[in-house]
């Protein structure tokens, strides 16, 4: 079933039970005030009628009684059935509703004298339920005589019946036009929330069909245009993402092609040196070359292989005191040779007494080792790059030293310093067009510093170079 006749089904059938309690009360409802006012009413009119006898009795005028009498009849029928009065000498005052000799002679018979005010419910032999109501009439404290009156019980059940008969006609006619207009509005919210869910949908098919330039149209200020809002967000990463993914498998294969091509023509080079007699020297400097293409070859994989790890949660951590110094001064003895080949400066500066730190030396050095790496490469000639150690953290406090990559580089946009830990993000602007690395390094950095319970960011000014600092708990 489709969406928008589920909420028009759902909506009908919540109203439909909305109308059915709040229906059910008003009917419960409108029924007792219906009785209350009945009764209120019967008792007003006792109490009146017994004043007006009381007076009469007073005056010793039977006549007025009479007509009192004959008054309540014809104003209240068919609601009162019979109204009499016994004086003290058992003289009867007596009207019917109906002028019935049968019925008259019924009711004739229970205008008696009586000391006491008292109510009673009884069915006539016409089978009408009678509601009596009996009050002596006192005068200084004497009994002077009695006032009958019997309402009809069945009278006041049809008045509350008919009452509640239209009452319920009323809801009906108001019930099945809320149902009519709740079926109109319900289908109406459900086309209204439907249709973007269909947009979403041929939208999310399209970038699943390989349509990556998607972009949805909705406005709104509620939920579904923040839907819409984080949609195309999302449909904008994949598409950074896919371009991130082809820049990986270019570098990829640039990272791989490179070293390996490098191997290949100087392994080559040495077997035709064997024969054509090559000095030691030319030999020499093949052997270096494959090395540093091995040792570049063996950074790129264990990267991978690491990265892996990270996302799978099963790269270990051995850590052991270690004298961070140690570390930074054999990697940059490791990266002298390649600085002097490019003209460069790579050394590192201590400002105290750095104290050992609890770390995995393996890991740290391959941070450090990424970050000199990706100096090494956005550095030009005559550049400089410092490894500099701090044996406090200004922005984290004494609890942790601090490690400075710092070099006077082509820097890095603004806008792209927080997205450069990313995987496989690279920075896409002016000389960094072209591809330099695979995006993974500064990830490793990211996720390494991270497993050590450090920090790290990166500051940078356009033309003026960039530093990588991040800290290590002491």
């Amino acid at each position: 079933m489709k969406l928008r006749y589920k909420f028009t089904l759902y909506i009908s059938f919540l109203l439909l039970l909305v109308i059915c309690g709040v229906s059910y009360t008003i009917y419960v409802a409108q029924k007792n005030l219906l009785t209350q006012q009945l009764s209120v009413m019967r008792t007003q009119t006792l109490r009146s009628f017994v004043s007006i006898c009381t007076q009469s009795v007073k005056l010793n005028n039977k006549q007025q009684i009479n007509d009192s009498i004959n008054l309540l009849i014809n104003t209240y029928r068919p609601s009162v059935v019979y109204a009499g009065f016994v004086d003290k000498s058992n003289e009867k005052i007596y009207i019917s509703r109906d002028q019935n000799k049968n019925i008259d002679s019924e009711f004739m018979r229970r205008i008696v004298k009586t000391n006491i005010d008292f109510t009673e419910k009884y069915m006539s032999y016409s089978g009408e339920e009678i509601f009596e109501a009996v009050t002596p009439i006192m005068v200084n404290n004497s009994n002077e005589g009695t006032f009958v009156i019997g309402f009809s019980q069945s009278q006041m059940n049809k008045q509350i019946n008919d009452g509640i008969s239209k009452m319920t006609h009323q809801i009906k006619i108001v019930s099945i036009i809320a149902i009519i207009l709740a079926i109109i509005l319900a289908n109406f919210l459900g086309y209204t929330f439907a249709k973007p869910l269909r947009m979403l949908n041929a939208a999310a098919g399209a970038i699943s069909n390989g349509n990556l330039d998607v972009e949805v149209n909705f406005k709104s200020s509620d939920e579904i245009g923040t839907l819409f809002t984080t949609f195309n967000k999302m449909a904008k990463q994949i598409k950074e993402l896919d371009s991130m993914k082809d820049s990986f498998v270019s570098s990829v294969s640039h990272e791989l092609r490179s070293p390996l091509s490098a191997i290949d023509g100087y392994c080559d080079l040495l077997i035709d040196g064997i024969e054509k007699n090559f000095s030691q020297e030319q030999q020499l400097k093949g052997l270096r070359i494959i090395k540093q293409a091995t040792i570049r070859l063996t950074s790129f994989i264990n990267n991978i292989l690491d990265l892996a790890k990270i996302k799978a949660n099963k790269l270990e951590i051995k850590k052991k005191t270690t004298d961070i110094k140690d570390v930074v001064a054999e990697i940059v003895t490791l990266y002298k040779p390649l600085s002097l080949q490019q003209k460069k400066t790579i050394d590192y500066i201590a400002t105290e007494e750095i104290p050992k730190v609890l770390i995995d030396a393996d890991k740290i050095k391959q941070v450090i080792t990424n970050l000199v790496s990706n100096a090494m490469k956005f550095t030009k000639e005559n550049g400089k790059i410092l490894i500099k150690l701090l044996p406090n953290s200004p922005g984290y406090g004494n609890e942790y030293i601090e490690v400075w990559v710092q070099d006077d580089g082509i820097g890095i946009p603004k806008e792209q310093v927080d997205l450069v830990f990313e995987k496989f993000y690279q920075v896409q602007e002016g000389e960094f067009k072209r591809p330099k690395g695979t995006g993974l390094g500064l990830t490793i950095v990211f996720e390494m510093v991270k497993l050590h319970n450090g920090y790290v960011w990166a500051e940078s000014d356009i033309g003026k170079g960039t530093t990588f600092k991040f800290t290590l708990p002491k």
